[in-house]
């Protein structure tokens, strides 16, 4: 039986979204969780994966939803899209403007981009990633960057911060290994190694030969699609390069654009924009690419924790792909919106995760190392040395179990403070 985690999107929809939007759409990878989370808010479920409601939907979607009372949830409503455009019907023709009338879940996005979908300005969006650590140890309102924003660096004098008083991290370097390997998908989550390695198989065997066609303009060869998503996974945490892309799968450049963009479609993959600003020249535009799960890509790389043990390259780029997916669930319940982007110049300066908030910016290095200096710490310093008093913040998140002080304004934390709320000196206003 799977375990039942309580999710941050629950926590969102359940106190901000459905007392102020009439309809809401939940999209996120096959697996995720959103089904489960939606119906612990539904009085009616229609559930277009079973052959019946798909059908009624297709041949009359505006009377299956007319026949539907309460908060009405329509799970993986991409197998019937008819009904986008009766949800849009019925939230116009609502003049009462009833708040909580609709959740629809996919695990698709591409039907989004199209410029006349129906849901536009009707279905707010809400983006639903695998299990993070904190929701394993069932706390689901605990944010880490809206922790980030808070802290109160505004001070010049740096003997005025004192180091923070987190509780020493109980993890070591193959702990956070072995979180990397058992993934984030609640269902795999607590299963065997072995089971676990079944249960991938399956997924990305359904992914590309079911899934994928059913939202691709032409029926991508399965076999094509997964060596697209195996080196997307072996470059996973690196800047995106289609050309090195299409000669790891042994395809086109305009294949493996196409398949990239069917894999994004699919929340499996994503990509970190880099970011830009004006004070600063000489930037790369290339984002960087993740794989949504962190367990998904080990799989597909075919190593577990004693291998990765002994290739400190790939350690580096899944652990920074666990902190991404970390970081991303959270983007969605932040206080204040919130961009996440990586940062690098043609000098060789490069920071993994820049957060932009408003005018203020919070800068992310990861290591996976278990010691650290203040020369891990250079590409911050420069970082902060640029902006001046625009930079709020900058951590430096490694595997070992110390928390400490690199300079003003500048923090080693172990990356477990992602989910384990450290006690730096908050500021109530600016």
């Amino acid at each position: 039986m799977v375990s039942r985690y309580p999710r941050i999107v629950e926590h969102l929809i359940e106190k901000e979204l459905l007392p102020a939007f009439p309809a809401l759409l939940i999209v996120g990878a096959r697996g995720s969780g959103k089904s489960t989370s939606a119906a612990q808010f539904a009085d009616t479920i229609i559930d277009l994966s079973m052959p019946g409601p798909r059908k009624a939907a297709q041949e009359d979607p505006d009377g299956i939803l007319t026949a539907s009372t309460g908060t009405v949830v329509i799970d993986e409503w991409q197998e019937a899209p008819e009904i986008i455009g009766a949800v849009k019907r019925a939230v116009d023709t609502d003049t009462a403007r009833t708040q909580g009338r609709f959740i629809l879940t996919g695990s698709v996005r591409a039907a989004q981009k199209a410029p006349t979908w129906p849901g536009t300005g009707r279905l707010i969006r809400i983006r639903m990633s695998g299990l993070t650590q904190s929701e394993i140890e069932h706390n689901n309102t605990y944010n880490p960057i809206d922790a980030f924003f808070a802290v109160n660096s505004s001070t010049t004098n740096p003997s005025a911060l004192t180091a923070p008083d987190t509780t020493v991290s109980d993890l070591n370097r193959v702990d956070y290994l072995q979180r990397i390997t058992a993934g984030r998908f609640p269902y795999a989550f607590n299963l065997s190694d072995r089971n676990r390695s079944r249960w991938f198989d399956a997924y990305v065997e359904q992914l590309v030969e079911l899934d994928a066609p059913q939202i691709a303009g032409v029926n991508p060869r399965p076999r094509k699609l997964r060596a697209v998503l195996e080196s997307c996974a072996a470059r996973t945490g690196q800047e995106l390069n289609k050309q090195a892309t299409a000669r790891d799968a042994g395809v086109t450049s305009v294949t493996a654009d196409t398949h990239l963009r069917l894999l994004e479609d699919l929340s499996i993959v994503i990509r970190i924009p880099a970011w830009h600003t004006k004070r600063l020249y000489r930037l790369t535009r290339s984002p960087k690419v993740h794989v949504i799960d962190p367990g998904l890509a080990a799989h597909l790389l075919q190593t577990n924790v004693q291998e990765m043990t002994r290739d400190a390259t790939l350690v580096g780029q899944l652990i920074e792909t666990f902190v991404a997916t970390e970081l991303l669930p959270h983007l969605e319940t932040t206080s204040d919106r919130t961009g996440m982007f990586h940062f690098r110049d043609r000098s060789g300066h490069e920071v993994d995760f820049i957060l932009e908030r408003r005018n203020w910016i919070v800068g992310l290095e990861v290591k996976s190392s278990t010691d650290v200096n203040r020369r891990d710490a250079k590409n911050l310093i420069w970082l902060k040395n640029q902006l001046g008093n625009r930079f709020h913040l900058g951590v430096l998140l490694y595997t070992g179990k110390f928390p400490f002080k690199i300079d003003n304004k500048l923090w080693a934390l172990p990356i477990s403070t992602l989910w384990h709320q450290p006690n730096i000196p908050h500021t109530t206003s600016r």
